[in-house]
């Protein structure tokens, strides 16, 4: 077994948890949005929301890459 099919056999047991997961970080998006739309810019929290920006779309994009992946694996 190959390390891909091995972290997709893992992301398919915890499915219901990624989902979920990524729920919590559509969450998090809205309301980082939010900030940085609102925000005044140039002050720590402005920085600190760009940064929680970058966090989120990074760890989404994976935790995406692995729930469908998974969800793909599932429906074969």
């Amino acid at each position: 077994m190959s390390w891909k099919e091995m972290l997709l056999s893992l992301a398919r047991d915890y499915q219901t948890q990624l989902g979920v997961l990524w729920l919590f970080l559509v969450f998090m998006l809205v309301l980082t949005a939010i900030t940085l739309l609102f925000g005044e810019r140039g002050t720590r929290s402005y920085t600190l929301a760009a940064f929680n920006l970058v966090l989120i779309l990074a760890v989404g994009s994976i935790v995406s890459v692995a729930y469908w992946g998974s969800v793909r694996r599932a429906a074969r």
